[in-house]
């Protein structure tokens, strides 16, 4: 029988209730009508919608995670184990009960490390991004439950397809590298983070080892710009899927504001959206007009697809994740369709 382990309560089986949260993704998210009266000068933390940032961000993903068959020292094969995670966790949060549950089947590497990584179907997973947004590059708004890994303790692929994992502190560099990363973009510096205090960096550490989305939540409010106008670029990601066999990622600069006019309107400083940022990241992916995704484009994040009027502060306040990125996920038709956006 399988054996389960799941985040928040002791080891059972899942109820009806859990499954069914896992087959959900994240509600549908709850959008305001305009940014009617938000410019430069109004203060990004007043603009923070805390009833819609819970909803966004509460989405759990079911994963049934199995030892790699050639990996396996013992006459018979150990249960898998089911996982129900948030979708802002990380792969690397659950390596230490995933090892003392496949322990007794490993070969004894003789005082060799272990080199830890994960596979969906052959794929390798890029553990150093969000569950969520795997998820999203793989299976877009249709992830099924459970999500079948495989988990390997040797034989990690080459740096160009995965980062190595050999303990935790490759995790910890990986994800606090991302969240300065993400403050030096929005502040145009560094220095908001050097002057956040060690006690407070290990607090933000701890709080994203253990999905603690309010602890987080309360310490990016402490890194973010005053006002919209002060703020350098968003922290925005893109994760490209279907162009290539690879999961590839764009960082492309997201200004808060855009100074094209509007339809019908005047020319004038607004708050940038998901088609302004489209525009410039990313032409090809819209159609002649530059007024709409091309045919077969999917733009998401955190498990729902994006309203192309989305304010980009919007995203970077209410559906960040954990790293204090927007990860965007943009799926294409098949590399081998008529599509093909970066031949433009």
């Amino acid at each position: 029988q399988a054996n389960y382990i799941l985040t928040g309560v002791t080891a059972r089986s899942p109820s009806a209730a859990e499954l069914a949260s896992a087959r959900a993704h994240a509600p549908a998210l709850l959008m305001p009508h305009r940014a009617a009266g938000v410019g430069a000068e109004s203060p990004l933390e007043g603009l923070i919608d805390e009833g819609a940032r819970q909803s966004v961000v509460s989405g759990k993903v079911l994963l049934r995670v199995r030892l790699a068959c050639d990996e396996v020292a013992a006459l018979t094969e150990p249960a898998p184990v089911f996982l129900l995670v948030p979708r802002l966790a990380y792969l690397p949060c659950f390596f230490t009960e995933l090892h003392d549950h496949f322990k007794p089947y490993l070969a004894s590497l003789k005082g060799e490390s272990h080199e830890v990584w994960f596979d969906f179907n052959g794929t390798p997973m890029k553990w150093h991004y969000p569950v969520g947004v795997l998820c999203d590059v793989l299976f877009g708004t249709e992830v099924p439950s459970p999500v079948d890994l495989t988990l390997h303790f040797r034989g990690c692929p080459s740096s160009k397809e995965l980062i190595p994992f050999t303990g935790i502190a490759d995790f910890k560099n990986a994800v606090l590298g991302a969240f300065r990363q993400a403050v030096f973009l929005q502040q145009g510096d560094a220095k908001a983070w050097m002057r956040l205090p060690m006690q407070q960096q290990q607090k933000l550490w701890e709080a994203i080892k253990s999905t603690d989305i309010a602890t987080t939540a309360e310490l990016q409010k402490q890194l973010l710009c005053p006002t919209v106008g002060k703020c350098k670029s968003f922290a925005v990601r893109v994760h490209l899927s279907g162009l290539t066999d690879q999961h590839a990622v764009l960082l492309h600069p997201a200004a808060p504001l855009d100074e094209s006019p509007p339809d019908g309107g005047v020319a004038g400083k607004r708050p940038a959206t998901v088609l302004d940022f489209l525009r410039q990241a990313l032409p090809p992916l819209l159609d002649q007009g530059a007024e709409r995704l091309a045919a077969g484009v999917e733009v998401l994040t955190q498990g729902v697809h994006l309203p192309l009027d989305t304010p980009l502060y919007w995203l970077a306040l209410n559906a960040a994740y954990l790293d204090h990125f927007v990860h965007l996920v943009v799926r294409t038709p098949s590399k081998n369709s008529a599509f093909s956006p970066i031949a433009g």
